[in-house]
């Protein structure tokens, strides 16, 4: 007799996949009508800190946990209250939701092939705390990154990271601002785990050919979705857009406190903006100084672009090249120092994004006592591109000048290539089904990714044999 339990998925009271209906029954998992999800090929048990260390918990209703759901905080420009889920850094979150959309989670840990270390209440809880802090004064003693140092700490302890040297556990270190100290108890580089990243800084070693063996990095969540798009059929009058934090102009003296990433920004919006081209909408702005341009606005105004700049700031990562590509706008990434690429073993950058390297570099600061390790020379080659790109795919210019010519002398049949793939490849950066998709490509993507990682481990019998479940027999008959 076939039993199937429906679960709405509900966070705090609220739906957060409208129209999403998950079946669950002795054979399958059902996602909306007619699509069945196969069992993934691994299995994952997310632990929960709270429940399962007994450490401190969160009620996000709690303006002191999160306080931007509650009013119009203004964070990441946003004019709307915003949901935990929504943060851009809510990448804790979203990983347990592919793993269940998936059909990957276990509930026997004893089992579990692998063991995701949830950390979403601290990230949620650290940035509600900094709002606090720093902008309205309130300061109350707790100390969100202790709670998590901690939980890793108890887990160094565990038999399963004993025996695997943590390769086993899944952690996602993803805030690129993280605490040194913090940053050393997620990924302890004398031990293996699998590490979520936003950018290769965070890896323990930081090569090229040395990203896959240690972990993924994984776009962003953006805060507002794009419910789909057609980059060939909108009507795309602006060349070129960009909105973002940069450093102030020069001569001041406060250049050098600035990333390099803040440098280069502010040298090619003054560069861009000396053609005075109408067709070109690139400014400095950061999104929650004050008079800047709304976030909805900035969207609105990458869908009606047909290029959007993708440049390092105070940090390599950023949530703009997946807010340009699922809003149908080719990213354009110049460097050095270069933006993260994400997943670029999995989206095809080369066909869908435009990269541009630099010869003349002026964004950096020589003097160390001047500057910040993110401004010093050395930037330029720590900040090096996520991919290997094909012969061709990298344009070369002297100057920054020379940035919005190039993108100007590209031909309509390049440009409406670079659309094509961009509406092949954008969804695999976006954490929601696409329309009229059962479920996330970029979940699928990660889920495969983990499971690849166990199946590597078990190979090395690292993971052990596990008895196989009853339910399962019946099923492979």
């Amino acid at each position: 007799m076939q039993r199937s339990l429906q679960i709405l998925l509900l966070v705090a009271g609220q739906r957060i996949w409208p129209n999403r209906l998950v079946s669950l029954s002795s054979r399958s998992m059902i996602i909306s009508s007619g699509q069945v999800a196969e069992q993934a090929s691994c299995s994952i048990y997310v632990l929960d800190p709270a429940r399962d260390l007994g450490m401190p918990a969160c009620n996000y209703a709690d303006s002191a946990i999160w306080p931007h759901a509650l009013k119009k905080t203004g964070l990441l420009g946003g004019s709307e209250p915003l949901q935990h889920w929504e943060y851009q850094q809510a990448v804790h979150f979203w990983l347990e939701q592919v793993i269940i959309d998936n059909n990957a989670q276990t509930d026997r840990l004893a089992s579990a092939d692998l063991i995701y270390v949830n950390m979403h209440c601290y990230e949620i809880w650290r940035a509600g705390k900094w709002w606090q802090v720093f902008k309205e004064g309130v300061k109350d003693g707790v100390d969100p990154e202790l709670y998590r140092q901690q939980t890793m700490n108890a887990l160094r302890s565990w038999p399963q990271w004993r025996q695997s040297n943590g390769s086993r556990f899944v952690v996602a270190p993803y805030n690129p601002a993280l605490p040194r100290s913090t940053l050393d108890a997620l990924r302890p580089c004398s031990s293996s785990p699998f590490v979520i990243a936003s950018e290769h800084t965070l890896f323990c070693e930081q090569k090229l050919e040395a990203h896959a063996q240690q972990g993924l990095l994984l776009p962003y969540v953006t805060d507002t979705h794009q419910e789909g798009f057609d980059p060939l059929a909108a009507t795309r009058d602006t060349l070129l857009f960009y909105r973002g934090g940069c450093a102030p102009p020069p001569p001041s003296p406060n250049s050098g406190r600035f990333a390099s990433g803040k440098l280069l920004r502010r040298a090619l919006v003054d560069a861009a903006q000396t053609s005075n081209a109408t067709d070109v909408d690139v400014r400095c702005g950061c999104d929650i100084c004050p008079g800047a341009l709304p976030h909805s606005q900035v969207l609105a105004r990458m869908r009606a672009s047909r290029y959007c700049l993708v440049l390092a700031g105070d940090k390599a990562s950023s949530r703009r090249g997946t807010e340009a590509a699922l809003s149908g706008c080719v990213p354009v990434f110049v460097g050095p120092p270069w933006h993260t690429v994400a997943l670029a073993d999995d989206i095809d950058h080369a066909a869908s994004s435009v990269f541009i390297t630099v010869r003349r570099v002026t964004w950096v600061v020589a003097n160390a006592s001047q500057g910040r390790p993110e401004s010093h020379p050395k930037v330029l080659a720590d900040w090096y591109l996520d991919t290997e790109l094909p012969p061709g795919a990298m344009l070369h210019v002297d100057t920054l000048d020379e940035v919005v010519d190039a993108l100007r002398a590209l031909p309509p049949k390049v440009l409406a290539a670079k659309q094509a793939a961009l509406a092949r490849e954008a969804y695999k950066q976006y954490w929601l089904p696409a329309p009229g998709e059962a479920k996330s490509r970029l979940g699928e993507i990660v889920v495969k990714k983990l499971c690849d990682h166990a199946q590597a481990l078990k190979d090395r019998g690292i993971i052990p044999p596990h008895p196989t479940p009853l339910w399962r027999k019946l099923l492979a008959e």
